[in-house]
């Protein structure tokens, strides 16, 4: 992939006849400004209504200047000011038999896109390329940004990194650290290739200012008009807690969310070497392998908790091998949140007790601090920091809706890892899972799976607040 890493997968359409024509991969539907396609060895011409855009080509948009491509397969893509875009790859014939494939090469700027026929079946078929980061996507109206540290669009109060947004559908945000899903109104971001993706609180304010896809009004009305499909609200916030930062590698089906809490680290390979990836779940089945049940503890201190960790075998969560053991902890006495003394708005929960967390190797660790920050009057968890140390040192942090945390989507983790990766400190990510214990959820449950540098760290905990 030359210098980069694949950024993005987007769909690309359609040129009128659906056969793609030899090495011709779209047409320009709209050019403001003085925009050029730079063909492969260097050549440049004007863009302009109906030139072709063959593979190879880099469209370049000036400040205040955009393009609007119609592609082989139906999609839309609007080149934003001050950007170079590349069409590395493409290829359509009209059918979706896998053999169709688009790639593009995004070196600075962006773009937004309504996605076509490539990528709609065989979703791996539809890569974008930066030099930090790729992203995938699943049928989606999105826009994508990448910003140098230096160069024609840095500064302007904007950080450098790849940014994608989502209007409707789906997509993905990846590095070798680690990888993010990215639901509409949401923005994922990376500054880095070594860096864990995260969704960002809120959405950034250059989004406001790009342009949307364009369809042709009537003959003889020559004003362009928005393609209804793609109009969204922009200026919104993303929905904290319902997209989740997990490890790179295959990701695990969903557990039922019927309270039982997993975590544990599954193997990407089955070599002595192969990387390892943190989880947590809520009802995922467990399959024991011949693995034994040890560290039991029934009904601790009676708040009708329990816990364990299952060893050996190894096991398997979800039909996934697991490594290093898999932590259980579950509640007799599980709160009913809608019956809360309206008192209790806020509270602030201390690890209290647990199994040891494991990492990937078996090795046992310890809990350093675990705290778990909740707003009950507004229904979300503010914080959750988790310090803890097997090997490496672990400080992941997260927050998100307390529905998210005691559902089968959890909540995201961030942080770092201290000796994971070389010695040195690494980029952290993983998923958090929980539950309320007692009448006046007097306590927590959770568990969590964390991940660095193809190391993994999981555990279980119970925590408790403060009574007056």
């Amino acid at each position: 992939m030359r210098n980069g890493l694949v950024f993005l997968g987007l769909v690309i359409g359609a040129a009128g006849s659906g056969q793609a024509l030899a090495q011709t991969a779209g047409v320009v539907q709209f050019v403001a400004g003085e925009v050029k396609v730079v063909a492969l060895g260097g050549h440049e011409r004007q863009a302009r209504k109906g030139v072709p855009v063959n593979v190879g080509d880099t469209l370049v948009t000036p400040a205040g200047g955009l393009a609007q491509l119609k592609m082989g397969d139906g999609a839309i893509v609007v080149v934003q000011p001050e950007s170079r875009l590349t069409v590395a790859e493409f290829h359509y014939a009209g059918v979706e038999d896998g053999n169709e494939k688009v790639r593009y090469r995004l070196e600075h700027g962006g773009f937004r896109a309504v996605t076509g026929a490539i990528g709609r079946t065989h979703k791996k078929n539809y890569l974008i390329e930066t030099p930090i980061a790729h992203m995938g996507v699943r049928g989606t109206d999105h826009e994508s940004y990448y910003f140098p540290a230096t160069g024609p669009v840095s500064g302007d109060g904007v950080k450098p990194g790849a940014f994608n947004k989502v209007n409707t559908g789906m997509t993905f945000l990846r590095t070798p650290a680690g990888e993010v899903d990215i639901a509409p109104n949401q923005v994922g971001y990376v500054g880095g290739a070594n860096q864990v993706p995260v969704i960002l609180p809120t959405v950034p304010g250059f989004f406001n200012r790009s342009i949307a896809p364009l369809q042709a009004r009537p003959a003889g009305d020559s004003r362009p008009e928005p393609v209804q499909a793609a109009e969204v609200k922009q200026d919104v916030k993303a929905a904290d807690g319902e997209s989740v930062v997990r490890a790179r590698g295959k990701p695990m089906m969903a557990g039922s969310g019927n309270g039982e809490l997993y975590g544990f680290s599954v193997k990407q390979g089955m070599d002595d070497d192969a990387a390892t990836f943190g989880r947590s779940g809520n009802g995922m089945m467990l399959v024991a392998n011949g693995a034994e049940f040890k560290n039991e503890v029934r009904d601790y201190m009676g708040a009708g908790v329990n816990w364990g960790t299952w060893q050996g075998g190894p096991p398997s969560v979800n039909g996934q091998m697991t490594a290093g053991g898999v932590h259980f902890i579950s509640t007799t006495n599980p709160t009913d949140l809608s019956k809360l003394p309206p008192a209790l708005m806020t509270a602030s929960y201390s690890h209290m007790g647990g199994p040891a967390p494991t990492n990937n190797l078996g090795e046992a660790g310890s809990i350093k601090a675990l705290n778990v920050n909740v707003d009950f009057t507004n229904q979300q968890i503010t914080n959750y920091h988790l310090q803890a140390v097997a090997r490496g040192a672990w400080d992941v942090q997260g927050s998100g809706s307390i529905s998210a945390f005691t559902g089968a989507t959890g909540i995201g983790l961030s942080g770092t890892c201290s000796s994971c990766s070389g010695g040195s400190q690494g980029q952290a990510s993983g998923t958090a899972h929980g539950g309320f214990v007692g009448a006046a959820a007097e306590g927590v449950i959770t568990t969590f799976g964390v991940t660095s540098a193809g190391k993994s760290l999981s555990g279980a905990a119970y925590l408790t607040r403060p009574l007056p």
